[in-house]
């Protein structure tokens, strides 16, 4: 979301480039109603609109319901500004002028390892996939998908850390409830497997399992 009409074709054209799907607002319309409706995995958002600090007030909304990294591109850089912007979570800041390199590294950056997570329904967004934990459904393409607790349970903890390796024996001891890793082994191998299958129609989602490092829910971009 860009005022200037220019700077914001601009970077929307260069992001399209990148293979990115953009939605481009000049802030004319209701865009909390468009990220509603376009779902985006990231959000640019420039600050000073139309005289005021609209892009603060959005940010606000979008927080109320959503975790969605969103990085500030703005002209201020008083510090009382900075430390606005840095008291929404999950944000970066970006001074104008600037380059779309950055710009694209700093996208990058946010959105490796995140994964969105609605904290009013409490659902987990991965992909082209939906987790609802609290109801043991993974929903794809409007399909609900049951799982069992422990899939629920060990993807749950994976959810949490993603992009990370969770210690095997956290999970074992998360899920199953016991400190003996051994003794469940098998039984993480054969939910871990599972959750493979669940996942096979979005191939940027993976999980790896390294046996003395851990298990690791990947989201690539």
């Amino acid at each position: 979301m860009e005022d200037d009409i220019y700077l914001g074709t601009t970077i929307a054209g260069s992001l399209e480039m990148k293979n990115m799907n953009v939605h481009y607002s000049d802030g004319k319309d209701n865009v909390v109603e468009i990220f509603e409706r376009f779902q985006p995995n990231i959000v640019l958002l420039d600050v000073l609109m139309g005289g005021r600090k609209a892009g603060f007030e959005i940010a606000g909304k979008i927080r109320t319901s959503y975790l969605t990294p969103i990085i500030f591109i703005t002209a201020l850089d008083a510090p009382e500004d900075m430390k606005k912007a840095f008291s929404f979570e999950n944000v970066d800041y970006i001074s104008k002028p600037f380059n779309m390199l950055e710009v694209l590294l700093r996208i990058n950056k946010m959105l490796s390892g995140q994964s969105r997570f609605n904290m009013v329904d409490k659902y987990y967004q991965l992909g082209l996939y939906i987790f609802y934990p609290e109801e043991n459904t993974l929903v794809y393409s409007n399909k609900n998908i049951h799982l069992n607790n422990f899939e629920t349970a060990v993807l749950t903890v994976l959810c949490k850390k993603i992009n990370r390796f969770v210690n095997r024996t956290e999970i074992i001891a998360t899920v199953w409830g016991v400190d003996d890793c051994k003794m469940k082994e098998a039984s993480l191998n054969n939910t871990i497997s599972s959750l493979r299958k669940r996942f096979s129609e979005d191939s940027r989602i993976k999980i790896e399992s390294i046996i003395k490092v851990g298990v690791k829910l990947v989201m690539e971009p």
